[in-house]
């Protein structure tokens, strides 16, 4: 499909950066706003956070991982059922469960959060639309469009969508984090981590 779209000059490459700015515009005008300060609040009062992501969303998971990780110390992403599933033995209420699918959906994705919906933890999906199969095991559902007529997934709204929820838990953090990052710094210098 993405042969009769774009167009191999100068403007089929636009024409893919101006789809992506669609994305981010759609998902911002459909932005449920009570959803996104519920997923900051939850997060920051999570025992425990996993996030369940596969395949190509395993990106998206791995990002918002690294900087929950950075200001939370509670964070932990699960890929697979087989290595993962004895590490949701013992969920519970006070524990928060976010999976990112987008079409096409992840079966493993899919059961995990299930699971984790019928053992009590608070659920929070990241997907595309609410006809996902990830909705009707959510507690809480934040969209993000990801449409283009490519192979591929757009994750660039999605990834946006994530921006925002880590750049707010930070703003609510503010000087615990900002204590810890003076502590990360001390320790990338030590270790000669950036150039």
């Amino acid at each position: 499909m993405s042969g009769d779209v774009y167009d191999e000059k100068e403007r089929g490459i636009h024409e893919v950066f101006q789809d992506d700015m669609n994305n981010i515009q759609a998902t911002l005008e459909k932005l449920d706003t009570d959803a996104f300060y519920k997923t900051v609040n939850a997060l920051l009062n999570a025992k425990k956070i996993y996030i369940i992501a596969n395949r190509s969303a395993v990106s998206l998971g791995i990002f918002l991982q690294y900087y929950l990780h950075m200001m939370l110390d509670n964070v932990e992403l699960l890929q697979s059922i087989e290595n993962n599933a004895e590490k949701l033995y013992n969920l519970s209420q006070d524990d928060v469960v976010v999976a990112i699918s987008f079409s096409r959906y992840t079966n493993a994705t899919i059961k995990m959060f299930a699971f984790a919906k019928k053992s009590k933890a608070l659920t929070i999906a990241i997907t595309d639309h609410l006809l996902s199969p990830l909705i009707p095991y959510a507690d809480i559902s934040l969209t993000a469009s990801s449409r283009m007529p490519t192979f591929i997934d757009s994750f660039v709204a999605p990834l946006s969508l994530i921006n925002a929820l880590i750049t707010f838990i930070g703003k609510k953090k503010k000087e615990a984090f900002y204590d810890r990052l003076e502590a990360l710094e001390k320790t990338w210098r030590q270790f000669n981590i950036f150039n």
